[in-house]
């Protein structure tokens, strides 16, 4: 648990730091510049990634391999996209079900303006996932599962997974949800937390993972791109046809997608790949 703990206040600090030194530069040498204009943003949160990055990396809390690229897992890969596609709309629809107060979007305007230009995509739907993958499942699961099986009984449950393993998966997911410090953002986090866990586990590797969560956060960029006109926060109904009825038959097909793309990744063998983190 200091490990994990290490981790998620290190990522903190980095994230704080980041906007900070921005902040400040901003105030003494580029008085002319909003630091809170989307162009400013892109910046802070790439340079941020990036210093993450470059301290897991560089202590070797996550050290990457090639071994789970060198399986060929392509099949695994093709149904990782279908999942990240399936899952878009139920899980809007979801969180459309929660209470006001869990639904605001504190970074909407914001976020629309990063993900209008070409590095603001790179930043938020590349860059930050890869850094958030290597932060939250590369290093932070595998010091969490380390943990709990020192504390939890190694009996399999369903999925292949084991107690140990999933409550390293939940932790993780709570985590990753309340680090985004958007309520908007922080149901949709937790759940696709979970099953970016699950993958990590099942696989050993982030690969699928950034997979799944690049899809995730492209289909924001998909949205602005094409309803320049709606907010990013909208419902869901006003992006499938306005009615209730266009809602249902959404979620209906995606759940098509999503459920058999689910049960196949479960019936794939899990690979026998250490994790790569310490």
């Amino acid at each position: 648990m200091k490990k994990a703990t290490l981790y998620f206040l290190s990522f903190i600090a980095v994230q704080v730091l980041a906007g900070a030194v921005a902040s400040l530069v901003g105030k003494l040498w580029l008085k002319q510049v909003n630091m809170a204009s989307a162009s400013s943003l892109v910046v802070i949160t790439g340079v941020a990634a990036l210093v993450t990055l470059a301290l897991f990396l560089g202590l070797r809390w996550y050290r990457p391999g090639r071994s789970y690229v060198r399986s060929h897992p392509w099949v695994f890969l093709a149904w990782t996209a279908l999942l990240a596609i399936g899952i878009l709309i139920p899980l809007t629809w979801i969180e459309e079900q929660l209470p006001a107060a869990m639904r605001e979007n504190l970074m909407a305007e914001e976020m629309r303006g990063m993900l209008s230009t070409p590095s603001g995509y790179f930043v938020v739907c590349m860059l930050a996932p890869l850094m958030e993958e290597i932060v939250f499942r590369g290093a932070m699961i595998s010091a969490l599962t380390g943990w709990f099986k020192k504390r939890i009984s190694s009996t399999k449950l369903h999925f292949n997974c084991t107690c140990a393993e999933w409550a390293a998966i939940a932790v993780s997911a709570i985590i990753f949800g309340v680090a985004h410090f958007n309520p908007a953002q922080i149901p949709h986090a937790l759940l696709v937390g979970i099953l970016l866990g699950w993958l990590y586990v099942k696989t050993g590797s982030i690969v699928p993972c950034f997979l799944l969560h690049w899809i995730n956060n492209s289909a924001s960029y998909v949205l602005a791109s094409m309803f320049p006109t709606l907010p990013l926060d909208a419902p869901l109904a006003d992006y499938v046809g306005g009615s209730q009825m266009a809602v249902v038959r959404a979620v209906v097909c995606s759940l098509l997608i999503a459920l058999p793309s689910l049960w196949q990744l479960s019936r794939i063998k899990r690979t026998n790949i250490e994790t790569a983190s310490n």
